[in-house]
């Protein structure tokens, strides 16, 4: 946790500096000379803030922390979130309706979590099996172009979204028993969420549902033969190496992914001074760049802890990976068909894919040029 809080103190600067030069833009849009918009009037706002994930792992205490510190200081305290950890106020699952209804003003969480409420937030997030993007990079030029879509789409579901909150390193695939073949997965029990459940059916295992708190116990006693959660570093902190005889490799159930969506009540949201909404977009900002400097790193150095743990890390025959990244597109193209809004997200991946240099990735999901 060292690195996170160290990064955090020796950038503090720099980030104030940025959101200071961000209101002065503001302060002059809001002048007589510049379009009208709402000013601050000193009120002080107070708003909850729930994730997914867990008090004390570097996804929450290395990016939720950071992100209210820096929103109330840089507000001078005219704006105090106060965040809660996985399940704490309810469900991780409740959470895009406790948002809705203004029960939380705030909410950085995984779109998978509900799925059912529209076909695009099982892709939502660059959650995509199969996907070959690699890197911070490439992972937020994929997230600013689909951004829009998907938040066309909250919209529509009477929620504000704000974009990505942070970055995900690639996920592993943890798991209590041997899986060296795609035979392998058949009649396996696989904690999965939102699509990775999907794409673990099309490979003959059975999705489980478990919250995260709960991985640890359903490894150790067999609830789940295998579980697909965040990276080693993440994972580490929580102990599942303790219950983890494997890691696979590749896991394709999702690549590099914003691991946390920013979504808000849109009426919460609206009642925020202008300057106050630039604090909160800067803090987000924020949030990225410590992501991207950690997770990089830091998940490395916790790989090599899992090896010297006695972990082994089992590689997938390359035939093999080519039929699951099949599979994984195949389930793709039938998302095309679940609505207008699934199409054109899926056509603007196979898009994004191409500018990328995955031109044959592309092709298979339909894109011509």
């Amino acid at each position: 946790m060292g690195f996170f809080k160290g990064k955090k103190r020796r950038n503090s600067g720099i980030v104030i500096g940025f959101i200071i030069a961000t209101l002065v833009m503001i302060v002059s849009a809001c002048s007589p000379q510049g379009e009208s918009g709402k000013v601050s009037n000193g009120k002080v706002y107070k708003w909850r803030m729930v994730t997914h994930q867990i008090p004390g792992t570097s996804r929450y205490d290395g990016t939720i922390l950071p992100f209210v510190e820096a929103v109330k200081e840089a507000s001078g305290g005219r704006l105090i979130i106060e965040p809660y950890g996985a399940d704490n106020l309810f469900p991780s699952t409740d959470t895009f309706d406790s948002v809705k209804d203004g029960v939380v003003e705030m909410a950085a969480i995984y779109t998978g979590f509900w799925t059912g409420k529209d076909p695009i937030f099982a892709l939502g997030g660059g959650t995509m099996p199969g996907d070959p993007i690699q890197g911070f990079a490439e992972h937020y030029y994929r997230s600013d172009k689909l951004e829009p879509l998907i938040s066309k789409v909250y919209e529509k579901h009477g929620i504000k979204n704000l974009g990505s909150f942070d970055y995900a390193p690639e996920e592993i695939l943890l798991s209590a028993t041997p899986i060296r073949s795609i035979d392998d997965f058949k009649g396996k029990n696989i904690r999965a969420a939102g699509i990775a459940s999907i794409y673990y059916g099309k490979l003959g295992a059975s999705a489980i549902s478990l919250s995260p708190p709960e991985i640890y116990t359903g490894l150790q006693l067999g609830t789940v033969d295998a579980a697909e959660y965040n990276d080693f570093l993440v994972n580490k902190e929580l102990g599942l190496h303790e219950v983890t005889k494997y890691v696979i490799e590749p896991a394709l159930h999702v690549g590099p992914s914003s691991d946390k969506e920013l979504i808000v009540n849109p009426k919460a949201w609206e009642s925020l001074p202008d300057d106050l909404k630039a604090i909160v977009m800067t803090a987000r900002d924020e949030a990225r760049y410590n992501s991207a400097v950690a997770y990089g790193v830091e998940n490395q150095k916790a790989k090599q802890e899992w090896l010297d743990s006695g972990v082994e890390i089992i590689q997938l025959p390359d035939a093999d990976v080519e039929e699951m990244r099949k599979v994984a597109f195949d389930l793709l193209l039938e998302y095309k068909n679940e609505g207008a809004a699934s199409e054109e997200y899926i056509n603007a991946y196979a898009e994004v894919l191409y500018d990328l240099g995955y031109v044959e990735d592309a092709k298979k999901l339909g894109y011509t040029r």
